[in-house]
């Protein structure tokens, strides 16, 4: 039987290769908003395009929690509520993920070959996507009976490689991000925005700036600072850089979200509400709900010992 600590470096690695297909789709929605030819599209095609790149940042959201839950309710430990948590989550998101790459699909395949095609592409894609992603469950192996390992059992070599492959989680969704806050200033669209706006852009810029620089810091303090051993040291800086990751990723997101629905709508409550929603989905996900889990376990062990 597979070992708990590999089920969890497997879940990480799975999440991984969603975050690394969903980054394209987020880059692709957040800088065709700037696009010179994006104006000139139907009022269908552009909400379109925006509900695409909500779902995709709800998918970020999920597939970027079990780091959160890892961290934050799990303290690092393998655990087999960490397992059934990623699992659930993964679930969950390829629904969304599928959606938004139907909705995706669907815009150049109407402006090529007309509704008809736009729909019918969008579909098949749909479906597809369904098919390949859930059908594989009929095909599901029945549950073996799993002990729930106690916390405080996990090798420091497992905190770490598994704290290094949360950050790679993170990543992508930053880099899809920088890569469009970067360019989108060289579009005329852009300079035609309020200042404030510009200035809004500017600070979510910085913020994933930081993000990244945090999740970068893990590789440069273990070949300086640790001279590339795996020690406890290395780990705690590792484990709070993830986390500290984790605010202005979100901040920075939404902040770019409420300018791409601002340039939409032109409606600045309108802006601000979708922006504040996503952003406390964001929060729930990643620290609201892990630190309640926390608190739970923790009241959950201490009561156990007590009995003891």
């Amino acid at each position: 039987m597979t070992q708990l600590k590999d089920k969890i470096q497997d879940a990480l690695d799975e999440s991984r290769m969603l975050v690394l297909g969903a980054q394209v789709l987020i880059g692709f929605e957040f800088s065709s908003n700037f696009q010179e030819g994006f104006a000139r599209l139907p009022a269908t095609l552009r909400s379109a395009n925006t509900a695409a790149l909500a779902l995709m940042l709800i998918v970020l959201t999920l597939l970027i929690a079990p780091c959160a839950y890892h961290q934050l309710a799990a303290q690092g430990e393998d655990r087999l509520d960490l397992l059934r948590f990623s699992t659930r989550v993964m679930d969950v998101a390829l629904f969304p993920f599928a959606l938004g790459l139907g909705i995706t699909v669907y815009i150049p395949a109407e402006q090529i070959a007309g509704a008809a095609a736009g729909i019918g592409f969008a579909a098949a894609t749909i479906i597809l996507a369904g098919a390949f992603w859930y059908g594989p469950a009929i095909l599901r192996t029945p549950k073996e009976s799993e002990k729930m390992e106690e916390t405080g059992r996990t090798s420091i070599h497992d905190k770490i490689r598994q704290a290094l492959t949360e950050a790679r989680v993170i990543i992508p969704g930053n880099q899809a991000l920088l890569g469009f806050q970067f360019t989108v200033i060289l579009q005329r669209s852009f300079t035609d925005l309020p200042l404030w706006i510009k200035y809004v852009h500017l600070a979510s810029l910085a913020l994933i700036m930081v993000s990244t620089i945090l999740l970068m810091t893990p590789a440069a303090f273990h070949r300086i600072a640790e001279h590339g051993e795996e020690t406890e040291r290395f780990y705690r800086v590792t484990h709070l850089l993830v986390l500290c990751s984790l605010p202005p990723l979100a901040l920075g997101m939404c902040g770019d979200f409420f300018i791409v629905l601002f340039k939409i709508t032109d409606s600045l409550a309108t802006s601000l509400v979708a922006g504040g929603l996503m952003l406390c989905l964001f929060i729930g996900m990643w620290f609201g709900y892990t630190s309640w889990r926390r608190n739970r376990n923790s009241s959950g062990l201490l009561a156990w010992q007590e009995e003891m």
